[in-house]
């Protein structure tokens, strides 16, 4: 599939933590198939820099509203906006917003968690990661419902497939899984279409930043692509799974790692 066939032409779409990386990839490969977008991230500036680029480099409606997707209340006032812009309309979801990479939280097994933060490092990411996903579903269901259908995209990883000792990630990673399948299951019956992609080793500059030039070469050469994925990659499983191409598929987990997890 390419952007420039347009598949989603006249088509709404929200992505969440859309500023930077993988959101920000997503949302411009959305609008180069002709989708219109709702790009929303923490970081109102960045949102609306992103947002005008985007509408000069493809000629599409574009808008950016700042959303923090761990309260229910900016979540609900996002959904409002977009509401307005679009007059109802929603076709496609992405919910990319996820809990800043942390290497404290990514390397420390379970045990080894100081015993004052289990609580505090457990919830921040699942707030983020899980209930972030869930409460922008909330908001976005009636709208999908009304139009009959749509495809919501969540990105978890692949630690929530095989295990990682960063609990906080995992586990927050898994429950983005768990909503995906019972909105596949319960929603199919008004054609919404509900998929995940489970991610290895993506090169964004928030996650290159905090490593060691010897970590990226380690993590590099545990795929046997022997590389890092990019942003652009994943976002064009983004679009396959929110394009037409992908009509008969939902209730899937599509890793996008390099070859690691290979069952």
């Amino acid at each position: 599939m390419t952007n420039k066939e347009r598949v989603l032409a006249g088509r709404y779409a929200v992505v969440t933590g859309s500023s930077r990386g993988i959101g920000r990839a997503a949302a411009e490969a959305l609008a180069g198939a002709g989708c219109n977008v709702v790009l929303s991230a923490r970081d109102a500036a960045a949102a609306q820099s992103a947002c005008e680029q985007i509408r000069a480099n493809h000629g599409v409606e574009a808008a950016a509203f700042p959303c923090n997707v761990a309260e229910a209340a900016s979540v609900g006032g996002l959904f409002r906006e977009v509401s307005r812009w679009s007059a109802g309309r929603l076709d496609v979801l992405v919910c990319n917003a996820g809990y800043p990479f942390r290497r404290e939280l990514w390397d420390t097994p379970l045990h080894s968690i100081p015993a004052d933060k289990v609580e505090s490092w457990h919830l921040d990411v699942f707030r983020t990661d899980a209930l972030g996903s869930v409460l922008c579903t909330f908001e976005a269901l009636p709208a999908m419902i009304s139009r009959g259908g749509g495809s919501i995209v969540y990105i978890s990883s692949t630690p929530a497939l095989e295990g990682m000792q960063g609990s906080p990630y995992t586990v927050a990673k898994a429950a983005v899984l768990g909503l995906m399948k019972d909105v596949a299951h319960e929603y199919g019956k008004f054609n919404i279409r509900a998929n995940a992609l489970a991610l290895g080793s993506i090169s964004t500059t928030a996650t290159m930043e905090q490593l060691s030039p010897e970590a990226r070469q380690a993590f590099a050469e545990a795929t046997p692509l022997r590389r890092w994925g990019s942003p652009d990659e994943v976002a064009q499983a983004i679009l396959f799974l929110a394009s037409p191409a992908s009509s008969f598929i939902t209730g899937q987990t599509i890793v996008v790692d390099g070859g690691v997890v290979r069952r």
